[in-house]
């Protein structure tokens, strides 16, 4: 009887000691899974916000084709600007039209009453102000310094870097969109027509 009763505690050891915590293979092989799973988080969180700023710079091709209809067909003079980020807006890009704006000095003896033309940059109210996706940039570069414009300067601000002259000219640039400081697809290019070319020069 109590030989058969000495084997009781060994085995009631063994099967405590079986239950103990995790070894360090379980627990390093928990440790590689959760790295892979936010690798993979990551990954995808990445490729959603590029694949926004791709969607912007489509939106903003079109939109550069409404612009140079929009001039040609009512010859409006009409500029885009863009707009930095701040703590309280993301970036954005904006139409302007360079416009007159008339004002009465006074009344004149016989009745005759001064007015006064002055011109400035002003939104475009046909056009809405397109917000970028959240650590996005717009780059614009002029490709040609031949033109003379600062019959468009006034005091309310400076010439926007992209000008459509109403005439069915266009300032030629380059317009480049950044993500994150890197640059996303192509460049686009605009030709003195307004029409957008590749890189080899075709529209």
């Amino acid at each position: 009887m109590h030989k058969s009763n000495s084997s009781m505690p060994s085995r009631h050891f063994q099967k405590h000691q079986s239950q103990g915590g995790f070894t360090l293979i379980e627990v390093m092989l928990v440790i590689v899974i959760m790295a892979i799973l936010a690798s993979l988080i990551v990954m995808n969180t990445d490729g959603i916000d590029h694949r926004k700023v791709m969607q912007s710079r489509e939106l903003l091709a079109l939109d550069l084709q409404r612009i140079r209809l929009e001039s040609v067909d009512q010859g409006r003079v009409l500029g885009l600007v863009f707009l930095s980020a701040t703590d309280v807006a993301p970036a954005a890009y904006q139409v302007v039209e360079y416009t007159e704006n008339q004002t009465d000095q006074g009344t004149q003896p016989l009745g005759a009453t001064t007015v006064t033309t002055t011109y400035r940059w002003q939104a475009a109210t046909d056009f809405q102000t397109k917000t970028l996706p959240d650590n996005t940039s717009l780059q614009i570069q002029p490709m040609d310094h031949g033109y003379n414009l600062e019959v468009l300067n006034t005091r309310q601000g400076q010439i926007p870097q992209l000008i459509w002259l109403g005439n069915g000219e266009v300032l030629p640039v380059r317009i480049q969109l950044y993500f994150q400081q890197q640059p996303v697809g192509e460049a686009i290019e605009l030709n003195h027509l307004g029409l957008v070319v590749d890189q080899s020069g075709a529209s």
